[in-house]
């Protein structure tokens, strides 16, 4: 009996003083091409917002399952909620585009001809297929000018996760749907 009890109390102390595992807070950033040497479209352009559709605003990582389900990832989370992180891409990415002079953020007091309205339709991690995995992002971006809209573009953007930088992967894939959202306005 007083043997089960010392065995017992390893297991016990065993449990109790087992790290967990970390959480792993992802970084997103702009990583898309560099400014263009263009003519602006616009004088002044505004992100006026930057919206995460649902259920991808939350912290930890999407993740697209093969049975076509969506998970959450306890261990990877963002470095900041998606829509936090997404409007300071979306500014870099407005002025990598060349369509606009300046850019200001929905705070500054700078009056602009334009409003910028994007929403993060997708991002998620692609696991469908048991071989890949991708960052996958999908974007709308809308121009409105005295309430008007004057232009309306799709963008995607797909990127290798496999090496289980997701930090980077999310990064290249939300950067190019943004570019190529821009590129498709600009024409």
């Amino acid at each position: 009996m007083k043997a089960l009890i010392f065995i017992s109390l390893f297991a016990v102390a065993g449990c109790l003083t087992a790290s967990k595992p970390q959480i792993v807070f992802w970084p997103v950033d702009y990583v898309g091409k560099t400014a263009l040497e263009a003519k602006p479209k616009y004088q002044v352009g505004r992100v006026s917002s930057a919206v995460v559709r649902a259920p991808y605003g939350d912290n930890r990582l999407a993740v697209l399952r093969a049975n076509g389900s969506i998970v959450f990832d306890d261990m990877n989370e963002y470095a900041a909620s998606p829509a936090m992180l997404s409007k300071g891409i979306v500014m870099d990415a407005m002025r990598a585009s060349g369509l606009f002079k300046s850019v200001v953020g929905s705070s500054s007091s700078v009056s602009s001809d334009v409003a910028v309205e994007v929403l993060i339709s997708r991002l998620v991690l692609d696991c469908r297929e048991s071989s890949t995995r991708n960052a996958l992002a999908e974007v709308k971006v809308r121009i409105v000018a005295d309430g008007v809209l004057v232009g309306s573009a799709n963008g995607e953007g797909v990127a290798d996760a496999s090496d289980g930088c997701y930090g980077a992967a999310f990064s290249k894939a939300l950067s190019s749907a943004l570019d190529s959202a821009f590129a498709s306005l600009g024409k």
